[in-house]
């Protein structure tokens, strides 16, 4: 998802860089709506309907009655933050714990490769002293 949102120039909406300007412009005696608040709310809602087809059932729970994608961003970095921990520590053990056992070296490479992917993807990657270690292990 991090790539889309950045590569269409909207990961600032998701966090929170590009504020909302005022919804309306007051003159002396009336209001008007702001085209550029309206200009920010249809992109906003652009991001946040985006963010909602990639969410599963679990994470669109945490999420209901959210308005803005910088909203639904913060609630699911802070919900799920404690479960990427768990997840980089799990990964990191199957890394130490892994042998090649009766496999070929292709298939434990590439497993071996699957798991240091994963935590690259979390943004934890594997230093390459580890990576060797490991893998001579």
């Amino acid at each position: 998802m991090l790539p889309l949102l950045q590569c269409q120039h909207l990961f600032r909406y998701v966090d929170g860089f590009i504020k909302p300007p005022s919804a309306t412009i007051d003159s002396d005696d009336s209001a008007t709506i702001n085209p550029a608040f309206a200009k920010w709310q249809k992109t906003d809602q652009l991001v946040l309907s985006l963010l909602f087809t990639f969410l599963t059932e679990e994470a669109m729970s945490t999420v209901v009655g959210l308005t803005s994608s910088h909203d639904v961003w913060f609630t699911l970095e802070t919900t799920f933050n404690h479960h990427s921990k768990s997840r980089e520590l799990r990964f990191k053990d199957e890394l130490q714990d892994m042998k090649k056992d009766t496999r070929s070296v292709v298939e434990y490479s590439r497993e071996f490769k699957s798991v240091c992917d994963q935590l690259a993807t979390m943004g934890r990657p594997v230093d390459d002293l580890n990576k060797i270690h490991w893998y001579l292990r």
